[in-house]
């Protein structure tokens, strides 16, 4: 008769191999069975690669191109008279504070993971509540009235999900454990962290390089006539930086459930550089990543 064995959290079909039927007795489990064949490392996406592979490629080409005036924007020398040095502090400031924050909650996550879900979705009905509190207060009623009924969609969908918050609890604190056991992942999230970081600040030169050459300013006649803005580059270049971030956010993910996935049936290998955090990585690296690998050597050699 087959009977339902727990392994590592998994529910596993397991044949009784002995002990008696008294409630008191323990029985043993045949607990073999297949974990599946390991898949072949390989690119499962040549076509997304390849895109990738332009995508990274054409951004460097615009910024060595268009590098003068990429360089000139962050003063007030470009062709068309605008100053984007402030959009460039602001990045760099956005992605420091994103750096650091994401440490800050990483390390709450790891404290308090079995009230964390909890807290999260009692400080969004909180919130609401005093947005519409002071809304009302200062007389702002479109305001209050809005957080109003924000408040309440909060408090229907804390009172929906309210039962099924130990099992997400129980996931999390799940995967905080497998994190813990493989602390080396941190490190690698951060390291893609830095990459995207300054792939932004590679596609910030290559936007306004191109703004600053395409879009220009002079007087004709006593009056200012500018050139109309290239609507199409802007659009192929907002498209740009969201796939990369796409990419780079996805590759992160595939290394952390592959690492999760490895210490879920083999938690004896685990480790800061575990044989789990290497072969995922290896192989999120293998199948998309490596494209913007290549296109970041690419610039370092321009």
């Amino acid at each position: 008769m087959g009977e339902v064995v727990v392994v590592q959290g998994t529910a596993v079909q397991g044949t009784v191999l002995g002990g008696d039927s008294s409630p008191h007795s323990a029985p043993t489990y045949d607990t073999n069975f297949s974990k599946g064949e390991k898949q072949e490392t390989k690119c499962r996406d040549p076509i997304f690669a390849f895109l990738l592979y332009a995508n990274v490629i054409a951004i460097a080409v615009v910024v060595v191109i268009y590098q003068k005036e990429a360089l000139a924007v962050v003063g007030s020398n470009s062709s068309s008279g605008e100053d984007f040095s402030g959009y460039v502090y602001a990045g760099l400031i956005c992605g420091a504070f994103a750096m650091i924050f994401s440490g800050l909650m990483l390390v709450v996550m790891m404290w308090i993971p079995s009230f964390l879900i909890k807290t999260a979705l009692i400080f969004v009905v909180v919130l609401s509540g005093l947005w519409a509190a002071y809304g009302f207060i200062i007389g702002a009623y479109v305001m209050g009235i809005f957080g109003a009924i924000f408040f309440l969609l909060g408090v229907c969908y804390a009172r929906a999900v309210w039962p099924r918050i130990p099992f997400a609890t129980a996931n999390l604190v799940t995967g905080c454990t497998a994190i813990r056991g493989n602390c080396g992942v941190i490190f690698t999230s951060f390291l893609f962290e830095a990459l995207a970081f300054g792939w932004t600040i590679l596609w910030c030169l290559a936007c306004f390089g191109t703004f600053s050459s395409t879009y220009s300013c002079s007087t004709v006649n006593g009056n200012e006539v500018c050139t109309s803005v290239n609507y199409g580059y802007l659009f192929l270049l907002l498209l740009s930086f969201f796939f990369t971030h796409q990419v780079i956010q996805n590759t992160v993910h595939v290394i952390v459930a592959g690492t999760v996935g490895s210490w879920w049936f083999s938690p004896e290998d685990s480790g800061c550089c575990s044989a789990g955090i290497l072969g995922s990585t290896i192989r999120a690296l293998t199948t998309s990543f490596g494209s913007i690998c290549f296109g970041s050597l690419i610039v370092a050699i321009i």
